[in-house]
């Protein structure tokens, strides 16, 4: 159960009180009234959006949503279909790696080197890095093109990075995708490359040079039975109907066997 001591405003104003500080001389402050109906996803995009790429001011931003998240702590038992839903709060960048860790029984420390390891590529690069890094562990999976195959009861962990796109304006979202996909994209790929890191699926993005496309070929060879699986498209997806540009580009054309 939700804490019932506090009130919906009050578990709200770590981020009004921000707002409202912050914006007390603008021209349109947000006040009480304005910041009236506004959700966790909408608040928190409107302090970010103040200065998304500043160290100090992303580091008030995050205080105040641990202290969001503090005071709405609590425990509740739902149908999944209700309980699993949550606000991703507005456009975002993310990328999430895998990596093995050890075993259930006996954990090698990858999962929080890495983190340890992040953490310093943050504060040595000046990384305003927006709320929440994602850290999660699953069982190791029997599928052979699954960032967590691995040998039974093996564990891996995965982590995930993020920064916001939290207003419209062109020039803040272009800068904002420079740096995600550049420098904190960057340490995560460096740090990942000691515990054979790989990309979640679904969070892959197409390299942006040849040279960088080749290096991701080279990691999905090393990772994955990548011949075995250009055989399987070759005879159920001959057309390569199935694929895309970013699939062909890291694992080859099912019908040329030496790409």
């Amino acid at each position: 159960e939700n804490d019932a001591s506090m009130s919906s405003e009050e578990k709200f104003q770590p981020l009004t009180d921000l707002l409202a500080e912050l914006t007390k001389n603008e021209k349109e402050p947000f006040t009480k009234e304005s910041m009236h109906g506004m959700g966790f996803g909408e608040l928190r995009d409107a302090l970010l959006a103040i200065n998304p790429l500043n160290v100090e001011h992303v580091k008030r931003c995050n205080q105040a949503e641990a202290e969001f998240w503090k005071r709405n702590e609590g425990y509740q038992t739902k149908p999944s279909d209700q309980l699993l839903q949550f606000d991703c709060g507005g456009q975002q960048w993310v990328w999430e790696v895998c990596f093995p860790t050890g075993t259930y029984g006996i954990n090698n420390g990858n999962d929080m080197e890495f983190m340890e390891n992040l953490l310093a590529g943050i504060e040595e690069k000046h990384i305003a890095a927006h709320s929440p890094i994602e850290q999660r562990w699953t069982a190791s999976s029997s599928s052979l093109m699954s960032p967590a195959h691995g040998p039974p009861k093996g564990l891996f962990s995965w982590v995930g990075i993020i920064m916001y796109l939290p207003s419209e304006e062109e020039k803040q979202r272009r800068d904002i995708t420079e740096k995600f996909k550049g420098e904190y994209c960057d340490i995560v790929r460096d740090i990942g490359h000691d515990v054979q890191s790989v990309s979640h699926w679904a969070k892959q993005e197409m390299p942006p040079t040849v040279e960088d496309q080749l290096v991701l070929k080279e990691l999905m060879r090393l990772k994955y039975p990548v011949e075995l699986f250009k055989s399987a498209r070759k005879k159920y997806d001959p057309k390569n109907i199935l694929s895309n540009g970013l699939i062909d580009a890291a694992l080859g054309k099912p019908f040329d066997q030496n790409n």
